[in-house]
């Protein structure tokens, strides 16, 4: 089963990383200055902060975040590299890897199959329905997946 802090919030993996440059150059950020800084609204900027705490770059306490060793050593490496490192780190994480085994036992998905799959791992209706999108969309983002309409395959 999965716990909803195991399943990111955000769309955009793009602002993610931003997030952790962000952190790394301000330490002791807060949600607020992190969702100006990505032109975000103050919810979303925590749960910009919480995925970059989801892939290990940064860590939080009572609002203030700072960098991680792992986010200091992703942010030194190539944009190549990096793509390669998040790939790793995003496989690493069960909601993924159980989203991957689903797009590859049934190629042509959708986005609703994605919620059913996180739904019936322990994740609640409304949060399921908002973070199906945020699963796919960091997959798709990363070149592990691809849509073709409302499909997802694997590349």
């Amino acid at each position: 089963m999965l716990k909803s802090k195991e399943v990111p919030q955000a769309n955009v993996l793009y602002d993610v990383i931003k997030t952790v440059r962000f952190v790394e150059q301000h330490k002791g950020s807060t949600y607020s200055m992190i969702a100006r800084h990505i032109m975000k609204g103050e919810r979303q900027g925590r749960y910009y902060r919480h995925s970059a705490q989801l892939l290990g770059f940064i860590d939080n306490d009572k609002n203030y975040a700072w960098i991680l060793p792992d986010g200091e050593y992703f942010l030194s490496l190539s944009e190549q590299d990096q793509v390669t490192f998040l790939i790793n780190r995003v496989r690493s994480l069960k909601v993924f890897q159980l989203t991957e085994s689903l797009i590859q036992s049934k190629p042509g998905c959708t986005e609703e199959d994605v919620y059913h799959l996180l739904f019936a791992n322990g994740i609640t209706d409304n949060t399921a329905l908002r973070r199906a999108s945020s699963v796919v969309n960091w997959l798709v983002d990363l070149g592990i997946a691809r849509r073709v309409g409302d499909s997802i395959y694997l590349n």
